[in-house]
């Protein structure tokens, strides 16, 4: 089943009546529906999320690391005594008998969250002040999460951020050659390899290997934050099937990557590419307010590196799945995923050339915070 209904939706635990269901949000990987109840006079709202089976294979060990998750963020808010908390944190809906997520005949995982209402997310940052905003959101969510109880989350993505393994997958993709498209990618292929040994010999000069591992997002992509749709303030991270063990160069990183071009990220004109020195500012300025209690000097000394290292990443996983036949992230079009990492490499290159800067930038912010 690849579409939501009203008998799979009756699943969950919900008061009222269906009204109404519709596609929703721009993520790459899960099905995304917003459902619609009635009772008592007044409508209700809930994202419904088919879970990607090919990439979350596990529902289970997804649900654990949630629970987990947002139990402990719950208990932080309210030591905060953070007005309207449930406006900041997720909340899953149990199906009837009390499981976080329902399989369908077909071997579906299906799962039921809270909707909240007065918020928005962006694809494109609008400006410095709503970057650093971002960006203490999510430096205060790695902050949130140091005191997680033990164990670790569950792995639920193995070697996600393990970029020597993205090239070799990108390299095994393009020899394979499975749907005739090496040869048009030829220079793109040779740019991913050329900036790949650059960024390495960059993060080994920096001593990123001393990085101490943390839970972080992993995903810190704009678009997983909900904003206050009237004051335009940080509410609540979303999007936490990738919170598991690594390093605040992942999240740091992500940000850079999504919020320092103001263009779509598979705009097809490179020319329309831009990067922008005065949102990276504002992003670091964010990030080190949000997580400077725990950041230690390695790593600050290492987050200028960060957005060139997550911008090839996702190049290259661009690439490798337009090799491959567009089977992990959704396309809308052909070609999508081969302007996705196009864009990409040009914001890489952008970003390089401009590396003086961003050093400049976290230097200059980690001093502010002391």
């Amino acid at each position: 089943m690849t579409h939501a209904d009203p008998a799979l939706i009756d699943e969950f635990h919900i008061d009222g009546a269906w009204r109404e269901t519709r596609r929703y949000g721009s993520g790459h990987i899960h099905d995304t529906f917003l459902i619609t109840f009635e009772g008592s006079g007044l409508a209700s709202r809930y994202i419904l999320q088919r879970i990607n089976a090919e990439i979350f294979p596990d529902p289970e060990a997804l649900s654990r690391n949630l629970e987990r998750i947002t139990t402990h963020l719950r208990a932080k808010l309210s030591e905060r005594k953070t007005l309207e908390p449930e406006r900041h944190c997720l909340r899953v809906v149990n199906t009837r008998s009390g499981e976080p997520f329902h399989a369908d005949a077909a071997g579906d995982a299906w799962r039921v969250f809270h909707f909240i209402d007065g918020t928005r997310t962006i694809d494109c940052v609008e400006g410095p002040k709503q970057a650093y905003t971002a960006a203490r959101a999510f430096g205060r969510f790695a902050v949130d999460l140091v005191d997680l109880p033990p164990p670790p989350l569950a792995v639920t993505i193995p070697d996600f951020h393990d970029l020597p393994k993205r090239v070799r997958q990108l390299e095994n993709a393009a020899a394979a050659d499975l749907v005739g498209r090496a040869a048009g990618v030829r220079e793109e292929l040779d740019q991913s390899l050329r900036q790949f040994a650059r960024i390495e010999a960059a993060l080994a000069a920096c001593g990123a290997d001393q990085l101490p591992e943390r839970t972080v997002h992993n995903d810190c992509k704009l678009n997983n934050l909900l904003l206050d749709a009237r004051s335009g303030e940080s509410l609540c991270v979303i999007d936490l099937d990738t919170v598991m063990l690594g390093s605040v160069l992942f999240d740091f990183g992500e940000l850079v990557r999504s919020g320092t071009c103001r263009s779509p990220e598979d705009e097809p004109d490179l020319n329309r590419i831009h990067f922008d020195s005065e949102l990276f500012d504002a992003l670091a300025r964010g990030y080190l307010t949000g997580a400077s209690p725990f950041l230690t000097p390695i790593e600050i000394a290492a987050l200028p590196l960060a957005g060139p290292d997550l911008t090839l990443e996702n190049a290259v996983r661009f690439l490798a799945d337009h090799l491959s036949g567009d089977r992990y992230f959704r396309i809308q079009r052909d070609g999508q995923n081969l302007d996705r990492a196009r864009a990409q490499l040009r914001l890489l290159d952008l970003m390089l050339n401009d590396l003086d800067t961003l050093r400049t930038a976290v230097e200059r912010a980690a001093e502010e915070r002391g």
